[in-house]
């Protein structure tokens, strides 16, 4: 075991003492250390140095991994199975956010990065994930995806550093939405043609604006007519019933229509839609099928259920309705979201030029 302290220039050129210690661990591991000591003079510089030899011979060097560290170095395929029993069961996520993460392992992270070790992925290995053939959304959510795998695992001492995932550039693209003309010609042929479950399905998204999961879930006890109100608290994602998109309820006006739709409607059940040979609940598929048949026979092109909630979001903006407004109606979280629709708000520009000929 030796200790030497002698003087070094830093980078910004001012000197300073270093200490050289070597220090034989009672397993017989040899550990040298090289470190700025503290102290002004060497008789203050070697002082410390001893205190330090004296340290990591009787604790071993902070964060020291064994020789053989491959083990504390696990592939992705193995850290995902700690990652997912760990950190999103113990900590109670949706069974949607579940179905998201697994998507996204399953057809993405794993068959590009499974077995490569946690701490050799870096930004040669990133660079070659952003070159699969996928939108650029979906590349930005699977970097997303790794970008938290690889934080939990520095935050359970597993990775030194967490490497820089920098997103692709993604361009926005305008939501698709239904003109005035084409959803109230959608909704007279929907009343003409089909039942009454798919005339208030189709006023649910256009005129509520409530998603495909929300529209599934709503129950009677949702509707209060005394306030006019819908009390949207409830969605349903893949078969599993919970609080709608982020956590937040919210309460959402009845138009006329909507309203009128919904107090002609017979109650066979506590959910407002269900099928009519067996009561059963709408299940996405039949609010889809239920959606695209009505737009083919309304003469337009087919198109989801979320379309309808486009539209509404679309129409309030025509209106010139206040983001701030269309955020709340919408359950948006972000205002970030409300702002795609804005665009259409009819004094969007002629304020600005009638300002600028102020």
């Amino acid at each position: 075991m030796t200790v030497k302290v002698r003087k070094r220039k830093s980078t910004n050129g001012k000197m300073h003492w270093q200490a050289d210690i070597h220090v034989t661990l009672p397993s017989g591991d040899v550990l040298r250390e090289r470190r700025m000591a503290q102290g002004s003079t060497k008789a203050a510089a070697l002082r410390w140095a001893k205190a330090r030899e004296a340290h990591l011979l009787r604790h071993g060097k902070e964060n020291q991994q064994p020789k053989n560290n491959t083990a504390l170095s696990p592939t992705l395929r193995e850290f995902v199975e700690q990652f997912r029993r760990d950190y999103l069961i113990a900590n109670r996520w949706r069974p949607s956010t579940l179905y998201n993460w697994d998507s996204v392992l399953t057809h993405h992270l794993l068959p590009a990065l499974g077995e490569t070790r946690i701490d050799k992925i870096g930004p040669r290995e990133i660079q070659k994930l952003k070159q699969r053939p996928l939108a650029a959304s979906t590349m930005n959510l699977v970097l997303a995806k790794l970008r938290a795998l690889l934080g939990q695992a520095s935050e359970w001492g597993l990775l030194e550093s967490v490497p820089k995932v920098s997103k692709v550039k993604e361009t926005k693209r305008t939501p698709e939405y239904l003109s005035f003309d084409d959803y109230g010609r959608l909704v007279e042929s929907t009343r003409m043609v089909l039942d009454e479950h798919s005339v208030v399905a189709l006023l649910l998204g256009g005129d509520a604006g409530l998603r495909s999961g929300e529209i599934q879930a709503l129950r009677w006890r949702h509707l209060f007519f005394d306030r006019n109100r819908i009390h949207v608290c409830e969605n349903v994602v893949r078969g599993h019933l919970g609080p709608p998109k982020g956590g937040r309820d919210r309460w959402v006006p009845m138009t006329k229509q909507l309203r009128g739709a919904l107090e002609t409607m017979k109650r066979r059940s506590e959910r407002v839609l269900w099928c009519s040979k067996n009561t059963e609940p709408f299940t996405h598929s039949v609010l889809a099928r239920r959606v695209r048949k009505a737009m083919c026979r309304a003469g337009l092109a087919s198109k989801g259920p979320h379309t309808l909630r486009h539209t509404f979001c679309s129409h309030l903006a025509m209106r010139g309705v206040s983001a701030v407004k269309i955020q709340k109606l919408a359950g948006h979280a972000n205002l970030a979201t409300t702002q795609v629709y804005m665009h259409l708000a009819p004094s969007t520009l002629d304020d600005a030029i009638e300002a600028l000929g102020r």
